[in-house]
């Protein structure tokens, strides 16, 4: 979060050359920042906290239905929608529930929550479907983000080579 003596030394410093709704617009941009921040801090933490679960052996319906839960609450969506979409649905619906500003951080969320429910499924074919579609998110956001990821490249060539051995 941005430091409050900053935003009131920013302010002082403005107040002088720009209007009052300039600072506004400032600070609810700063709020809108903080807001994906935390959403994906949340996110992260709460599928790390899966993985442990998974690891000391928690039952598999269990955990799917933990997963399950994590799409309505990202997304407002049912497990199954995300199932029986194809990518570019799933790619306008993201562009339609949320605003632009969320778009690249909604999709990174919904890519790495693919990838691990995909880990979840005993069907070669659920699970290769979630990785594909793990697999189209996370190229999109190498060719659409401003920011270059090792851990993206790296996870985008092992779902490949997963995928299409």
């Amino acid at each position: 979060m941005e430091n409050p003596e900053n935003l009131l030394n920013f302010g002082r410093q403005v107040s002088n050359n720009c209007s009052i709704e300039y600072l506004l617009i400032y600070c609810h941009i700063m709020l809108e920042r903080d807001y994906i921040m935390r959403l994906i801090l949340q996110f992260f933490e709460a599928l790390e906290k899966l993985k442990e679960e998974r690891e000391k052996g928690k039952e598999e319906a269990t955990l799917q239905q933990d997963t399950g839960s994590m799409y309505r609450c990202y997304f407002q969506q049912s497990e199954r929608f995300f199932y029986e979409q194809d990518v570019p649905f799933i790619m306008h619906y993201l562009g339609t529930a949320f605003p632009p500003q969320e778009l690249l951080q909604r999709i990174e969320i919904l890519a790495e929550l693919f990838y691990f429910d995909a880990s979840l499924k005993k069907s070669d074919a659920e699970r290769n479907s979630l990785l594909k579609k793990a697999l189209e998110l996370l190229q999109y956001l190498d060719t659409h983000s401003n920011t270059f990821s090792l851990e993206r490249r790296q996870k985008i060539r092992e779902i490949s080579e997963t995928i299409y051995q």
